[in-house]
């Protein structure tokens, strides 16, 4: 059989270094970090990162504690007698992330030590963004396209031979078709080659994945609803990694009435199964429900990227405002790159215009890649999360 060809794009734009792992020109997972300059005030929580955080309250009953890390949510503490005397009301602490937060829930966090000053938030060490991408998912790549030349050089300098500089005017998202499959990655249904389709809901508890079978009944032949099922397994395994869901993931596949059928299926599924890292606990209930659990070591995409609301992508969440500012930008940078004498107008709502008015730097960078070929208009008709780009 001929082995998978695994590519790494990393783009390193003026608000966001993003990255994606190809396999045989499939993206099979995401990364997304601060732009190159910014790591030191990168707070996210994922996991192995530690952190500064300040004991807000300890709750006997739950055996835990409640920690400050500097963000929005209290992250979650086990007490330990190795640690208990240590938290207490308003102590500084030492942690380490073990399970980055999701949804409503904050992050699951292991005791390091005692701090005697500081402030909660995150500690050293601090990698090139760059060079965080690549050893997040791209350990494994025959070969790395980058589009950032003092990227290049911090990858070559971290052992990173494989890499090399894209200097194409395309962004590189945008020619390997990564933005049309992130965008596609906040749809609830996800439609099948073979036919069928796959409904993903992202829960509190778990992650159900339906396999809708459409037309196919009871009478249908045992073959068409074996290559289904077939196709559902690679698919479902493939939004798993791609939309970074962890947790406790349940599928329920269509029947295959015969007992070789069946066999085929489970050493097909044991060999998709095998491209999740950290994937077990794998098993078929008596309702035939197959059941895994996926590590969790960063937030999935709906929880990065959206919030709660009743709007689009997914019904009841929306885009945050800052996940759509650097989507603004990250579009109005690709126009710049592949027109290079052309000025470009990017016209937005309120709410992304905020968002690009706290963080300046970023249109700096901006003008000293590209000049001022640029304008940003303000217009009051669009809603706060969206954009548009013309030409000037």
């Amino acid at each position: 059989m001929a082995q998978l060809m695994k590519r790494l794009i990393i783009e390193c734009g003026v608000a966001e270094t993003r990255a994606a792992l190809l396999v045989d020109d499939q993206v099979w997972k995401f990364w997304f970090g601060p732009a190159r300059g910014d790591e030191t005030s990168d707070s996210f929580p994922r996991a192995g990162r530690r952190f500064a955080g300040r004991v807000k309250a300890v709750d006997k009953g739950l055996n835990a504690a409640f920690v400050d890390l500097g963000d929005r949510r209290d992250a979650f503490l086990a007490l330990k007698k190795s640690n208990e005397d240590h938290c207490v009301d308003g102590a500084l602490i030492e942690v380490e992330i073990k399970a980055p937060p999701r949804q409503s829930k904050g992050a699951a966090l292991k005791f390091i030590g005692a701090l005697k000053e500081g402030e909660p938030g995150r500690l050293p060490p601090f990698q090139d963004a760059a060079v965080e991408a690549a050893e997040t998912i791209g350990g494994e790549a025959d070969e790395i396209l980058i589009d950032n030349g003092g990227a290049l050089r911090a990858l070559r300098a971290a052992g990173f031979d494989n890499a090399r500089h894209e200097t194409h005017p395309v962004a590189l998202f945008q020619k390997h078709g990564v933005d049309q499959e992130f965008d596609a990655a906040f749809d609830r249904i996800v439609p099948l080659l073979r036919g069928g389709r796959l409904i993903i809901d992202e829960t509190h508890a778990l992650t159900a994945i339906d396999v809708d079978t459409g037309g196919l009944t009871a009478s249908s032949p045992a073959r068409l609803r074996e290559k289904i099922a077939f196709a559902a397994a690679e698919e479902a395994m493939r939004q798993v990694s791609l939309r970074n869901i962890g947790g406790h993931i349940v599928i329920d596949f269509p029947d295959i009435p015969s007992d070789a059928g069946r066999k085929r299926f489970q050493a097909h599924l044991k060999k998709v199964m095998s491209k999740l890292d950290g994937a077990g606990a794998a098993s078929f209930s008596r309702s035939n429900l197959y059941s895994f659990t996926a590590p969790h070591h960063a937030l999935s995409l709906l929880d990065r990227f959206t919030e709660k609301a009743h709007a689009v992508p997914v019904a009841g969440r929306r885009f945050t405002q800052e996940a759509a500012a650097k989507m603004a930008l990250a579009a109005l940078e690709a126009r710049l790159r592949s027109e290079p004498s052309g000025r470009v107008a990017l016209t937005v709502g309120a709410g992304i215009q905020a968002c690009l008015a706290e963080n300046e730097k970023w249109l700096h960078r901006l003008t000293d890649r590209h000049g001022p070929r640029f304008e940003i208009v303000t217009d009051g008709k669009y809603g706060d999360r969206n954009f548009d780009l013309a030409e000037q």
